[in-house]
């Protein structure tokens, strides 16, 4: 057994999550800088070189905060090809960063920002700096086996907690831009809604991977503002010292990260959490004090479910739909009966978007769809009352829908170009046209039309300002409502046109706020605050009958569908604008005089409220390492893009095994930035018998679909001693000798996948005597030629608190055929190594409404082989299927069984044609989300299973009687087990997630006269 296998590396050459998203047959181009090379789509030539320049400052900042800056070119990747707002990060096999162009004006906990790319380039340069970084010992074996993909001691960092990771990253962002999650409203938001309803996470659970809100923003929400505590509690120093200390570690930081905190701060990270939690309490205490003083909001909650709930609107009926996640079910577009307070799932949809009625009761949404394998845009869909869908563009990549008054025209806001336009829609005609200009420094969300339909209210982001602003039908600017620094958004219009109601965060605290458009009303008294709230009000809409404003309220366990009345009269001055949201100046005016004068910056100009202490974080810092921004491009022109730089390897592994002796050799791996070529590569030499064993796997992607594939190999194995007399040496080896060639259709959807592989091969399978001088091999091996064919299509639902796949199905089936091309007569017989065979592995899954944190599942999951031909081998049923767990190539723990029927040991049927079946109910038990302070251990949650497991395993008659034969015969009953079992879900070393199974089955057929229950461990699920 080789026991470092090739596959150790293969991951180096599989696209990652990030990766699947970039289209590896686009036209990309690639600039070069000092320490970056750039590689963008045609078309982003502009915002490429930007990214460049932020990243050399970037650059420059990070490396006088860290004092050490990592070796080499540092890949970015520009792409503009999906609709959401994103970045990543890894080390492996070379520093990487993947920007997504798309702004995030439309996501509240990253709208506060004053340039996109300069804010994720600089969170994921943090990653680069940190995970890049490693002590003596590693940078000992990082210099002879390179970037050997693991923690300590090669990557020390990696295995920190994640909120130890994001955290960092997240800080260093808002430090040194000045605005970023940590001087935002949001995090603030959350750390004080969870104070204040009794539901701040323990350091324990924030840094496992718990699913209850905010699932997985508690790393980067709790873990930024715990290490601006740090920074602040114990000086400037302590993000280089936290980085320097887990990388200079001589133990895995995943066994003791205490002690990384003892050497930075004195103190455990434990410790020092408690108290940080204390101080918190103390601090949102006394504003609760304050704010009940001057009398709170108090809303009604119309919507139990918690989690997310994005844009309510009410239609003419009274009724509200909104887009919702509960963490447990698909994404859905649900209505709220307010008078009955029913609340029904009219339609499952992809991700989450604001919905907009029809004057004939039929819904819009915008949804995420796949455009291709590798693209993903959003869309408009038309639902009707019955839930039916009807999809209206493709490609278009529109969001945020509103729908006008006359029923035929929407605005939305449209990507393009790495930033966005709003455009509008016409339902009768089908065409989009766009309202204003794609610019780099403008972003757009939010439209919403006045009931008049002549003008438009949006939120624009303008050069780091947030602000709403009214538009007339032609998309001219006639009016700026706020001219500030904090994050004005998600605008709506009262029903008589006369207010604009919004959501802002000018105080700290999100809350709705309205600006009066009428005639006359002095410039002091326009703007007024709707809402006092301790925590968050979002997406405010005004009923058509003026009765209710209905938004989202934001709670400790995730955002609600709320309502207060629409009464103006009770309506207050508003709450003061931070000092740090102030502008210097004051633009001018911009015309058109039918809609009245906004608020000047002046109007609402006070002190903060509430904020914390810390925000903004060194801002004067940033500031000032950003006078070595300027012209860090310096014009460098862009070229092709080349493989050649990403795709060169950049670690190998020994390999060792023994098959007829020791073969020594490495394995090596690669893949290009964007996926177009990906490899691995093993080979090891035996000196004893001067045995080459080797293989190489290859995949080029750069045709977009289909991915084409190339695999060599030769394979030794030592199949027994001869055991012969006068050569005690010799070795049976058999040798393969194999080339293969495939072609993979890929079709990806945001709720499916399929694929389709086809190809061909041929195999020399040979043997060989060693050590035996004067015996020959009356079998001396044959020649195989083969085609195969496989298909998969999976649909299955996964949710944060899921303990099983739901709701969808996974089934793959394959077919191949060998032909011996050189059949060998032997004692008068013809060996033949021709056959056929055929497998079908089909899972299906459906969620079941019942008590405890998750649904129950229903699940049923069929096998079926069968071999034929003279070559054909018999396959074995019987065991529990499972997992296997590997250090270092080597199974250590669990077994992967195709064929599982549990009640009976491994191999309780054999034959050439085989059959499984298992049908499982299974149930949550527990979700207990803790571990103890800072110990790598977390228990996520438990649940158990009932299970009918059955199956057979047998050979045709002529095959199963003759005398050699292990199989079984045609024709008896299938063996029949029952049981259940146990199931566990826990994290060792911070992250490294597994499922433990123990388990019993009892034999109900085919066992013999005394049937014995048979107990099981097993890890991973059952299928």
């Amino acid at each position: 057994m080789k026991w470092i296998p090739i596959a150790l590396l293969a991951f180096l050459a599989a696209p990652g999550a990030a990766a699947a998203q970039v289209p590896p047959d686009a036209d990309w181009r690639t600039l070069e800088t000092e320490h970056f090379r750039v590689t963008f789509p045609a078309g982003l030539a502009a915002l490429a070189s930007h990214a460049a320049d932020r990243a050399e400052a970037a650059h420059a900042r990070l490396s006088a905060e860290f004092e050490a800056a990592p070796r080499g070119k540092i890949d970015i990747l520009l792409t503009d090809f999906v609709d959401v707002s994103n970045g990543s990060a890894t080390p492996f096999p070379s520093n990487r960063i993947i920007l997504y162009a798309r702004p995030p004006v439309d996501v509240p906990e990253l709208a506060y920002f004053d340039d996109w790319i300069d804010l994720v380039v600089t969170h994921e340069l943090t990653h680069v700096y940190h995970l890049d970084a490693t002590g003596g010992l590693g940078s000992v074996l990082r210099a002879i086996f390179g970037r050997v993909p693991v923690g300590w001691p090669f990557f020390p960092a990696a295995g920190a907690p994640g909120w130890a990771v994001e955290g960092l990253a997240t800080y260093i962002e808002s430090a040194h831009t000045g605005a970023g999650r940590v001087n935002g409203s949001y995090h603030e938001m959350v750390l004080r809604t969870a104070v204040l309803e009794d539901a701040f996470d323990p350091i324990d659970r924030v840094t496992g991977h718990d699913p209850r809100w905010p699932g997985a923003s508690r790393a980067y929400i709790y873990g930024s503002k715990f290490t601006a505590y740090l920074a602040e509690e114990h000086g400037p120093e302590v993000p280089k010292d936290l980085v320097e200390r887990t990388a200079g570690a001589w133990s895995p930081p995943s066994l003791a990260y205490d002690r990384v905190a003892k050497g930075v701060i004195g103190r455990s990270f434990t410790d020092a959490y408690d108290a940080w939690r204390a101080g918190l309490e103390a601090r949102y205490g006394r504003l609760a004090d304050s704010l009940r003083a001057e009398g709170l909001t108090e809303p009604e909650r119309l919507t139990g479910a918690g989690y997310v709930v994005e844009g309510p609107r009410v239609g003419p009926d009274g009724r509200v739909a909104y887009a919702a996640y509960d963490g447990r079910s698909s994404p859905a577009t649900r209505v709220l009966d307010p008078e009955t307070g029913r609340v029904w799932e009219l339609a499952r949809r992809n991700g989450l978007d604001a919905v907009g009625w029809l004057p004939d009761g039929s819904i819009l949404t915008a949804q995420l769809e796949r455009d291709g394998a590798y693209r993903l845009y959003g869309d408009l869909y038309r639902v009707a009352p019955d839930g039916r869908e009807r999809r209206l563009t493709w490609g278009a990549r529109l969001t945020n829908p509103d729908v006008a008054r006359d029923g035929r025209r929407v605005v939305a806001v449209q990507a393009a170009d790495g930033t966005n336009r709003l455009a509008v829609y016409d339902l009768a005609t089908g065409e989009t046209v766009g309202l204003t200009r794609a610019a780099p420094g403008e972003h757009w969300a939010y439209p919403r039309w006045a009931p008049s339909g002549g003008w438009i209210a949006a939120a624009r982001w303008r050069n780091g300002l947030y602000d709403v602003v009214v538009l007339d039908a032609e998309g001219r600017v006639v009016r700026e409502l706020t001219r500030d620094r904090a994050v004005d958004a998600m605008p709506t219009w009262s029903p008589d046109g006369r207010y604009v109601l919004f959501s802002s965060d000018r105080s700290g605290i999100p809350n709705l706020y309205a600006y009066d458009l009428a005639a006359g009303v002095p410039a002091s008294d326009r703007l007024r605050q709707v809402t006092n709230l301790l925590t968050g009000a979002f997406d405010p809409e005004v009923s058509p009958d003026g009765r209710w404003i209905y938004f989202s309220g934001y709670h400790a366990d995730g955002f609600h569908v709320e309502r207060i009345p629409f009464d103006p009269a009770r309506w207050r001055a508003p709450a003061p604008l931070r000092p740090e949201l102030r502008v210097a100046e004051r633009a001018a005016p911009v015309g058109g005089a039918a809609v009245p004068d906004a608020a000047t910056a002046g109007d609402t100009v006070a002190s903060r409220r509430g904020a914390a202490p810390h925000a903004p974080v060194d801002a004067a810092r940033a500031k000032a390492a950003n006078g070595a921004d300027a012209g860090a491009t310096g014009g460098v022109a862009a070229r092709r893009y080349s493989p050649l730089p990403t795709l060169l390897p950049r670690a190998w592994l020994p390999e060792a095994f023994d098959e007829g002796g020791l073969f020594l050799g490495a394995a090596v791996a690669g893949r290009d930035l964007v996926g177009r070529h990906a490899y691995a590569l093993s080979a090891a030499y035996q000196h004893r018998h001067r045995l080459v064993d080797a293989e190489l796997a290859y995949t080029y992607a750069g045709l977009g679909n289909p991915i084409l594939g190339l695999e060599v190999w030769r394979e030794w194995e030592d199949l027994l001693n001869a055991q012969l007399v006068d050569a005690p040496d010799a070795a049976l080896m058999r040798r393969e000798d194999g080339v293969a060639l495939s072609a993979t259709l890929i079709r990806r959807r945001a709720r499916s996948s399929a694929f389709i592989a086809a190809g061909g091969e041929h195999v020399i399978d040979s043997r060989r005597l060693l050590d035996a001088p004067g015996y020959t091999l009356g079998y001396p091996g044959t020649s195989l030629a083969g085609a195969f064919l496989q298909a998969g299509y999976a649909n299955y639902q996964v949710h944060p608190f899921s303990i099983s796949r739901e709701d969808g199905v996974s089934i793959v089936a394959s077919a191949r055929r060998r032909w011996d091309l050189e059949p060998v007569a032997v004692d008068g017989r013809v060996l033949d190594g021709s056959y056929d065979e055929a497998e079908v592995d089909a899972s299906a899954y459906l969620s079941v409404p019942g008590p405890g944190f998750a649904h129950h599942v229903l699940a049923v999951r069929l096998r079926g082989r069968r071999r034929a031909g003279p070559g054909a081998n018999a396959f074995g049923i019987g065991g529990a299927s499972g997992d296997e767990i590997q250090l270092l190539g080597r199974r250590v723990a669990g077994e992967s069984r195709d064929l599982s029927v549990r009640g009976f040991r491994d191999g309780a049927r054999i034959g050439t044609h085989a059959w499984t079946a298992s049908l499982e109910y299974r149930v949550p038990l527990a979700l207990i989300g803790r571990g103890y302070r800072l110990w790598p251990f977390f228990l996520d949650r438990v649940s158990a299973a009932a299970f009918v497991d059955a199956g057979d395993a047998w050979c045709p008659a002529a095959v199963a009687e003759t005398p050699l034969s292990a199989c079984n015969g045609p024709g008896q009953a299938a063996i029949v087990g029952a049981g259940a079992e146990l199931a566990v879900d826990l994290e060792l070393g911070y992250g490294l997630g597994m499922r433990v199974r123990a388990g019993i089955g009892h034999p109900l057929r085919g066992a013999g006269p005394d049937p014995e229950p048979v107990a099981y461990i097993q890890f991973g699920p059952s299928f």
